[in-house]
């Protein structure tokens, strides 16, 4: 069974020859990184922004309003990518993309936080992150 999972999940991070790879939604993109093992999968991702906050350095960006979640996906914005942000928007992260729905173009994985695993895509430039509504 576990063996199908990671077919069908790899089926929907892949696209096929010559065509490009629909984005995948927070349910597809934590079923690819479930069925990576401990992988990565490059991919585009979309979602809308239920939740956001910082902490630490860095900024998140949530699928879900509670960020523990098994079925979020958090896009985090590390400093580098926040000062992008903050220099195009004039705005926090977290005040730009608040019930925004956004596109990602990254690589998404499973990290260890805590107690729980959360699925973490960390954009290395502003540009991977689109708001399209």
């Amino acid at each position: 069974m576990r063996g199908l999972f990671l077919i069908a999940a790899l089926g929907l991070a892949q696209p096929a020859f010559g065509q490009a790879a629909p984005a995948m939604d927070p349910a597809k993109a934590v079923a690819a990184a479930l069925a990576a093992n401990g992988g990565e999968v490059q991919g585009v991702f979309e979602m809308t922004v239920a939740s956001s906050a910082g902490s630490g350095f860095n900024y998140y960006l949530n699928s879900e309003k509670d960020y523990r979640s098994d079925a979020n996906l958090a896009i985090v914005i590390v400093p580098e990518v926040r000062n992008e942000i903050v220099a195009k928007s004039k705005a926090e992260p977290n005040a730009v993309f608040q019930g925004k729905r956004i596109r990602v173009t990254g690589v998404v994985r499973r990290v260890a936080v805590g107690s729980h695993f959360q699925t973490r895509i960390t954009p290395q430039h502003a540009s991977q992150i689109e708001i399209i509504g």
